[in-house]
């Protein structure tokens, strides 16, 4: 039986033709068993085979004269120590990129009877590279081979083949042949569980499918409204490169009210011209979250960052232990005073967001919403989230007295990033200094005297 299918392959678009077969080996003639055995010099083994020894699915590109790749079951009967009993093996037959032909063996006498293949040929790198894939579902073992190929570097036609021998008892439970466009997939960790009065943070990640390339423009929308939470994502595009993967933070605040409860829905969608795709963040809001506090102003710094000392000196926070003296500064009151360390913990954090400034150190932490900085308003010190910082905001340097202007906001989501969260014993408003910025304790910003 021959079957094919005509299907249109523009080279230079990144496209890519997948062609896959789900088959079931059998011959169960035991008369051929003496003939069919590896290496019969009778067996014809040139392309088109015609002894009926093989089952072939294959591509071929209508401005070549021969195929330029097929993936073959290859029957013979082989000795197992006891018996003879049929196996088989893949083989593949295909013209390279300098159009000379080849057939190779892919796989030793692996597949027995009835047992189910999924065979795939799938053509990518504008027709330059072609990987063949077969895997074995009754025992759950794969084998891969990948080979040089050409479909030329213009449009054209590419007819798909699909053939086996009526006088089998093998079975094609299905074939499937189409032409894949570049594309990338969304995901986003789901659900959150937030305290009312907390923020709390969702990693969108991007990842690029079959060679895509190019800027995915990002937006968000949540599935009702509400004045008493709210949500937005930190970078709204974010470029991909082929085969790789780019994330953004989708940030959810909370108020402390009753009002704020509730179940909510929000979409994300990236788009990059005609192609688009969405991904789904649950985010429960309820007081019964706030196990353990929840909340506060504090947040992690990065190993690494400098603590202020009380007479001046820098020491990193990796080196900093209980009983130590830092510096205390309130902005808004220009006051400077000196608290105990009390408290010294280490986490591992998913994020690292770091602030760029005009003058000083970077500013380096986890993405957390609950941690703040001091900003300069109209109206003055403004504590804002660091998600929420961007370049332009003029945030306070202690040690160079000064506001300084934000030149670059960098978000990394995922892997491993190893943060110090500090506490004190501090009476009066303030926060300690880390890398020169006021960053408030762990247990949270004090607003008031004690």
């Amino acid at each position: 039986m021959h079957s094919a299918q005509a299907l249109t392959y523009s080279a230079g678009t990144g496209q890519s033709v997948v062609l896959t077969e789900r088959y079931s080996p059998n011959r169960r003639d035991a008369g051929l068993c003496g003939i069919w055995y590896p290496g019969n010099p009778v067996l014809n083994t040139a392309w088109p085979p015609d002894d009926y020894s093989m089952h072939w699915i294959g591509l071929k590109y209508s401005a070549q004269s021969s195929p330029f790749v097929y993936a073959i079951v290859e029957h013979a009967c082989v000795w197992d120590g006891f018996t003879l009993n049929w196996k088989y093996s893949l083989s593949a037959y295909y013209t390279d990129s300098n159009g000379v032909q080849h057939y190779e063996s892919w796989t030793d006498w692996k597949i027995d009877d009835n047992q189910w293949l999924d065979l795939t040929i799938e053509v990518g790198s504008n027709g330059q590279d072609t990987r063949l894939a077969a895997k074995n579902t009754s025992t759950g073992l794969s084998y891969f081979k990948n080979i040089a190929t050409n479909l030329g570097s213009t449009s054209g036609s590419v007819e798909i083949a699909v053939q086996y021998r009526h006088n089998e008892s093998s079975r094609t439970d299905f074939v499937d042949a189409r032409i894949s466009d570049p594309d990338f997939g969304i995901s986003a960790n789901s659900p959150l569980n937030i305290c009312p009065g907390t923020m709390d943070s969702s990693t969108v990640t991007l990842t690029s499918t079959r060679g895509f390339s190019g800027t995915v423009s990002l937006s968000s929308s949540m599935d009702r409204s509400s004045s008493y939470v709210s949500q937005y994502l930190f970078y709204t595009s974010l470029t991909l490169s082929s085969g790789g993967s780019a994330a953004t933070g989708l940030f959810f605040s909370a108020q402390d009210n009753t009002n704020a409860q509730g179940t909510y829905v929000v979409v994300v969608t990236g788009a990059s011209g005609s192609i688009s795709h969405s991904t789904a963040v649950t985010v429960n809001v309820s007081y019964s979250n706030c196990v353990g506090g929840g909340g506060g102003g504090g947040g992690s710094v990065a190993y690494g960052t400098l603590i202020t000392e009380d007479d001046g000196s820098k020491i990193p926070v990796q080196s900093i232990v209980p009983g130590m003296r830092v510096v205390i500064y309130d902005v808004p009151t220009d006051r400077r005073t000196v608290a105990t360390i009390t408290l010294v913990e280490t986490v591992v954090t998913d994020s690292l967001l770091t602030i760029h400034t005009l003058d000083g150190l970077p500013f380096r932490a986890d993405a957390n919403p609950r941690m703040v900085l001091w900003v300069l308003t109209t109206d003055g010190p403004f504590r804002k989230s660091i998600t929420l910082i961007q370049p332009g905001d003029q945030i306070y340097n202690f040690e160079l007295g000064r506001w300084v202007a934000v030149t670059r906001v960098t978000v990394s989501l995922g892997g491993q990033h190893l943060m110090y969260d500090l506490a004190t014993n501090q009476t009066a408003p303030g926060e300690y200094i880390a890398n020169g910025y006021p960053d408030c304790p762990s247990r949270g910003c004090k607003e008031g005297p004690g």
